[in-house]
């Protein structure tokens, strides 16, 4: 009797620990805020922004690891790498600073509707290692949509 009360107490713990542990659901992008040029050289330009997200979660998360592909205007200008642990709010928004070194031939070509209209059409690829305690995930990293862009030089 007390080896079946143990075995199905044992058996609740564990199921209520996985259910704890659940997949997180991926933050929702928000847009891009404080686009800046760092530097400008003619092969290669260094810029940064802070990407905007909301975390749908009703848990604080922390940020592990990113990896994403920049497109303007289906054209590929770079690769941005976050590899610094970033806590998350929970049902919060959050700035994520990111900063990229951009191939200037791509940028050209892109250059002038930039300047012209203020509006681009960004995508993202990529991914993001998300999670709570010692538990992390690789959360996908899709976006695609205009986007208006102040440059500040």
């Amino acid at each position: 009797m007390i080896k079946r009360w143990f075995f199905i107490s044992t058996l609740l713990i564990a199921l209520l620990g996985l259910a704890a542990c659940s997949r997180p659901i991926a933050p929702d992008y928000r847009g891009i805020d404080n686009f800046r040029i760092n530097s400008l050289g003619v092969g290669e330009s260094a810029v940064s922004a802070d990407l905007k997200y909301y975390n749908p979660n009703s848990f604080k998360m922390k940020l592990k690891y990113g990896e994403t592909s920049v497109y303007l205007n289906n054209r590929f200008i770079g690769k941005t790498i976050l590899d610094t642990l970033t806590e998350i709010p929970a049902r919060d928004s959050f700035l994520i600073p990111v900063s990229m070194k951009v191939d200037m031939k791509q940028f050209y070509s892109n250059a002038l509707d930039i300047l012209l209209n203020n509006e681009v059409t960004i995508k993202l690829d990529g991914f993001a290692k998300l999670g709570k305690g010692l538990i992390f995930f690789d959360v996908p990293i899709k976006y695609e949509g205009k986007q208006k862009v102040d440059i500040h030089l």
